[in-house]
């Protein structure tokens, strides 16, 4: 009897974290069935489901370059303690759909947060203004994401080092993956913008292997 008793109860037991088969859904890209079966999830009494509901949706409704619609769940997820990759989920989709001041207010809650975690959380501070720059650059705020490019900028010449296991194991891009963003908003800048004398000036604070590879970039950048 008592044991009968007890899986009564276990069956009336909601599954208060049963969002792991959207998770996996999303993976495989059944990104309409997420949302209609996330959007049920919206209002539920369980805060951490609520939350997941409203990043399962922001995320398929990204993967399909919906990013208005993306950013409005994203907001709301950021009501329930936001983490960092709430505020991440922000910056991209606020910025890819324009709205520059929101993503620029992300950018700045996601490096405080990460300062306050003792940077041990993820995407480090480099690897967010990357995509940041990426972002920027795919939108043509060329001013803006050369902002950030500079900042990488200084990260490497404190560095010195280019190495790519020495970067990374530091929490800061590959340097080639932040020239390819970079020679594209140079590009961009077009003639106003001296990238030459840029990457001269970079190239000159680097190792030898750096050096090397900046003088194959500035092949790269049209005249």
């Amino acid at each position: 009897m008592l044991s009968k008793i007890k899986s009564i109860f276990k069956k009336k037991q909601p599954d208060l974290r049963n969002t792991d088969k959207l998770w996996e859904l999303l993976k495989n890209e059944k990104y309409e069935e997420v949302i209609l079966q996330a959007k049920k999830l919206l209002k539920h009494k369980t805060e951490a489901i609520a939350k997941d509901a409203n990043k399962l949706i922001g995320m398929a409704q990204f993967r399909q370059a919906k990013y208005q619609e993306a950013l409005l769940h994203f907001l709301r997820a950021t009501e329930y303690n936001p983490e960092l990759n709430d505020w991440f989920n922000v910056i991209t989709s606020a910025t890819l759909s324009k709205n520059i001041k929101v993503g620029r207010n992300a950018f700045d809650k996601a490096v405080e947060l990460q300062l306050d975690s003792g940077h041990k959380e993820q995407p480090s501070i480099p690897f967010m203004r990357q995509y940041y720059a990426c972002a920027l650059r795919d939108i043509g705020e060329y001013d803006l994401a050369l902002e950030q490019i500079n900042e990488l900028r200084q990260i490497y010449e404190q560095l010195k080092i280019t190495d790519t296991t020495f970067v990374y194991i530091r929490g800061v891009p590959f340097l080639s993956h932040t020239m390819d963003v970079a020679v594209d908003v140079f590009n961009g800048l077009g003639a106003n913008f001296d990238a030459q004398e840029w990457i001269d000036s970079f190239s000159s604070k680097l190792d030898d292997e750096g050096q090397a590879y900046l003088k194959k970039v500035k092949a790269k950048i049209q005249c």
